[in-house]
């Protein structure tokens, strides 16, 4: 059978579960002048400083500056925001660059219009009496991790290991009982709860295996050719939000945050934004040519070839197919 892309789709489990709430669009005074085109973005999960950037261009009015009245909806645990775009009911989602490419694999014309995180912030968790220092140390043990998640495969090819999968269940119990327990999860997240429990644990980047796909913004090919103004002004105001949210005070967008997602108080936000910054998961590495809200032709033609490779591809896909012809 072919393996799911479920890692691909993984939400953030850890934020927990809230009603949905749209978060709301800068609305011009009456005398602002020409009226500001509405706008929907697609999240992947609730409210969380993972999405930080965007929720700053909102309330430092990036986007309102850009001529738009951007709506971001929030996502949660059925939300399909590749759905959501393919449908019409969203003119711009998030998700992961693999996610894009499968689908441009299957026939549905999507493009990424820019990264908002040059390095995927999923990683595997584990305690750090283990004896893990490396990703060649999880050969032979059990990872509870998405069952068919792309990056098991290609672990294994690198360093000629094998592991077992437990199925990722979202919870983090079994972690907190058993020192020789290992886990997926996001370097953004769980390591914060487990720390409150007494817990130091180590993590391994996903990103640093050899699998390193962007987290992006994305929207279909038709949008990117007929309303191409439309999507560069989007481009232009997140870029900014994300680079004042990460180089700045990330106050504002916090707040709004926090308004939309009960579950997010200041202590896990701060940790959160430390750890994006420590991590350089949306700066990435200047001198890897990586920058906020860039995308790398060639990096995207090894992810293609990774995909393509463990079987996930039903037919040939090219870095044009899948790359707005003006994206950073």
């Amino acid at each position: 059978m072919r393996r799911a892309v479920l890692l691909l789709l993984l939400p953030l489990a850890a934020a927990g579960a809230v009603p949905a709430r749209r978060a709301p669009a800068a609305k011009p005074a009456a005398d602002a002048g020409p009226a500001l085109m509405h706008v929907v973005l697609q999240t992947d999960w609730y409210a969380q400083p993972e999405h930080g950037g965007f929720y700053q261009a909102l309330a430092r009015g990036f986007y309102r500056e850009q001529g738009l009245d951007v709506e971001i909806r929030q996502g949660g645990p059925t939300t399909q925001p590749a759905q959501m775009v393919a449908t019409g009911r969203a003119d711009f989602a998030i998700t992961d660059s693999g996610t894009v490419i499968v689908a441009a694999g299957r026939g549905i014309p999507f493009v990424m219009l820019g990264a908002y995180m040059q390095r995927d912030p999923q990683a595997i968790m584990f305690h750090r009496e283990s004896g893990i220092r490396g990703f060649r140390d999880l050969d032979g043990r059990n990872i509870m991790a998405a069952p068919g998640a792309p990056f098991i495969d290609i672990l294994e090819r690198r360093y000629g290991i094998r592991v077992s999968i437990t199925p990722l269940d979202f919870g983090m119990s079994r972690f907190l009982a058993r020192p020789d327990f290992i886990q997926q999860c996001f370097v953004t997240n769980e390591p914060y709860y487990v720390r409150l429990h007494g817990v130091d644990p180590g993590v391994l980047l996903i990103s640093d295996c050899g699998f390193s796909p962007y987290r992006v913004w994305f929207a279909s090919r038709r949008l990117a050719r007929e309303r191409p103004a439309l999507a560069r002004a989007f481009s232009r105001a997140t870029i900014r939000g994300w680079l004042d949210y990460i180089g700045g005070d990330p106050g504002p967008a916090n707040a709004l945050i926090a308004s939309l997602n009960p579950r997010m108080d200041a202590p896990f936000m701060d940790f959160s934004v430390r750890a994006m910054r420590q991590y350089r998961l949306v700066t990435g590495d200047p001198s890897a040519d990586e920058a906020v809200g860039r995308i790398r032709r060639g990096r995207i033609a090894t992810l293609i070839g990774q995909l393509a490779g463990i079987g996930l591809l039903d037919h040939a896909v090219t870095p044009d197919e899948v790359l707005d012809a003006g994206a950073p």
